[in-house]
């Protein structure tokens, strides 16, 4: 009976394969600006620890302000450089395999590597979700710079040789896009303001990224539940690849 001959499903897979293809060069693309913008907010924290800058408050006698405050949220960006990097090596790893088995697809259309890909694409998406949960929680959860404070600490013996602000737990971008507002501080506004930019781009590309992982999780899902079926119905395992795709290009 005619019911019973095989389908040919290579137009199928040749889309999947090119639907991989983009997804893991976008994939790296966002990978590498994350990792380029979440450095240079590593780099600007550890550079800045230890420095500081004099605030104005008015009075003759200058106040050096820590340029960071006591207690600020490092995590969220490590965490977005660890997400990003390994999406990078998982982008670029899947990316060569599509490329080298893309005449045949016997490798990348086996039953073993699409459960593989699945499962590595799905942990990579909730790593890159949560350093997007971490990055939007710590910034909604930010304190917020009150000049007040400082020259309140200004007035005190022990702010003689410096102060650090100590009162709340900042993200950089909440502390950098206030401190180029400060009044006191427009000797750094050009620093702060730099890094207001990137700290502001590096939260949204995050977004982005995250959708884009979650695409490429619900696309190995989506190959996983699709799979490849003998004309009984029954899913075809590593073993049978050969012989299915021999049907297919013969």
């Amino acid at each position: 009976p005619i019911f019973n001959k095989p389908v040919c499903t290579e137009r199928q897979y040749r889309i999947s394969r090119i639907l991989y293809l983009v997804f893991q060069v976008l994939l790296v693309i966002l990978s590498t600006v994350v990792i380029g913008l979440k450095a240079m907010t590593v780099i600007f924290i550890e550079d800045n620890r230890d420095t500081g800058f004099e605030f104005e408050t008015g009075d003759p006698e200058p106040t050096v302000l820590a340029a960071l405050p006591r207690h600020l949220y490092t995590a969220p960006a490590k965490l977005a450089l660890v997400a990003a990097a390994i999406s990078m090596f998982v982008g670029i790893g899947h990316a060569v395999f599509v490329v080298l088995d893309w005449k045949h697809g016997k490798r990348t259309q086996a039953y073993h590597f699409r459960r593989n890909a699945m499962f590595l694409h799905f942990t990579n998406s909730i790593l890159v979700l949560f350093s997007l949960v971490s990055i939007s929680v710590t910034h909604r959860s930010s304190s917020h710079f009150r000049a007040g404070y400082v020259n309140f600490r200004a007035d005190r013996p022990s702010a003689d040789d410096g102060m650090r602000y100590n009162i709340g737990t900042f993200d950089l971008e909440t502390w950098s896009c206030e401190l180029k507002m400060a009044d006191g501080a427009r000797m750094v506004a050009e620093d702060y303001g730099r890094q207001c930019h990137l700290e502001l781009a590096g939260r949204f590309v995050m977004i982005p990224f995250a959708v884009l992982g979650f695409a490429l999780a619900g696309l190995g899902i989506s190959q996983m539940i699709v799979g490849k079926r003998t004309p009984e119905g029954e899913r075809l395992k590593t073993e049978d690849e050969g012989v299915e795709m021999g049907k297919f290009n013969a």
